[in-house]
């Protein structure tokens, strides 16, 4: 509960300074969640398991420093990362920066900020609620990095950015007296993406990440989006490249791919049908010998009802088979509820 009472207090504060200044913060926030129930999982300790859960929650200031600099504050309640000791849900920062815009022909931002090779995903194929990206769900890249990034939009059909960062997410390896010794910048990581827009409907991504892992471990992702999305429907591709030098137990490169199939379609004014297709390949070298190197192949089905253009409920299904031979295949089944303001 004093989590939650110093959270308040911290907004708080920060509207009554903006208050006295005659520039009050813009404050947004969503949050989603499901009713899930396991049919069918490959660990049979899982199977049967039904309940409510939040999958995420947010709440957001925005606020305009000066003209030309505006700052993000973001705060994330999350079950898989954001837990106290003690099993109940708290919160942690996900997002803080600030964004000096109009430099050249795009933004500079320093501070906790979105990866591009997630978040840009997220953007174009849409559907975050019922799944992350095929990058973010298998743990490929991080979401959020603190560092410095730049970008440029050179026409209405061509932009470009470079961030580099620590390549940390949300954590605090670096702070003084938590870093283990000197060497730990090898963690320093660079982020790049070049999109193309031929046309309004069509949209070309290609982006990468060179990063330091443990151990001299080097890590490099390259990964190409194309979509075309109208106001009737969307459909997509995503495919990545992941190799990290001395991954494997003996010493040799593991190497990581996957391919995403996205889209949706209108069936009525407030109704789509939303599919998707992936196939992820954990271990190139090894694959199949055990359940975490297996390739596998992952459906999911949803239909989104609209009841405002804020409110969504979304009866989904999820279906991952694994081609260790002998493996059950998971099977989840949901309603998906969405709320944003």
């Amino acid at each position: 509960m004093k989590y939650l009472v110093t959270i308040i207090c911290s907004f708080l504060l920060l509207a009554s300074v903006a208050n006295a200044q005659s520039n009050m913060p813009k404050f947004s926030g969503l949050m989603f969640g499901d009713y899930y129930y396991v049919q069918q999982y490959h660990d049979q300790t899982q199977k049967d398991l039904q309940a409510f859960e939040f999958r995420r929650i947010y709440l957001t200031a925005d606020y305009n420093v000066s003209d030309g600099i505006w700052a993000r504050f973001r705060l994330e309640s999350d079950p898989t990362a954001s837990n106290l000791g003690n099993g109940k849900l708290s919160t942690m920062v996900k997002d803080a920066f600030l964004d000096f815009k109009n430099v050249g022909n795009g933004d500079l931002i320093i501070g906790l900020q979105g990866t591009w090779n997630i978040n840009m995903a997220e953007g174009i194929f849409g559907y975050r609620p019922l799944e992350k990206t095929i990058q973010d769900l298998h743990g490929i890249s991080a979401s959020r990095d603190l560092g410095i990034s730049l970008t440029q939009k050179f026409s209405d059909a061509f932009s470009a950015g470079l961030l580099l960062g620590n390549n940390t997410g949300n954590s605090d390896t670096f702070l003084p007296g938590t870093a283990t010794n000197a060497s730990q910048a090898r963690f320093k990581s660079g982020y790049l993406f070049l999109q193309f827009n031929p046309m309004k409907e069509l949209t070309i991504l290609l982006n990468g990440q060179y990063y330091g892992a443990p151990k001299s471990q080097y890590g490099k992702t390259g990964d190409l989006i194309v979509n075309y999305a109208n106001s009737d429907f969307s459909i997509g591709v995503q495919g990545f490249l992941n190799a990290i030098d001395h991954g494997e137990a003996n010493g040799s490169t593991l190497e990581r791919n996957g391919i995403s199939f996205n889209g949706w379609v209108a069936l009525a004014d407030n109704i789509r049908l939303v599919a998707r297709y992936d196939n992820y390949t954990p271990d190139s070298n090894n694959k199949n010998t055990t359940i975490a190197n297996s390739t596998q192949s992952f459906v999911m089905g949803a239909l989104d009802f609209a009841v405002r253009k804020n409110v969504h409920i979304m009866p989904n299904i999820e279906y991952t088979s694994y081609g260790l031979s002998g493996s059950k295949a998971d099977v989840l089944l949901r309603g998906t509820f969405f709320f944003s303001f």
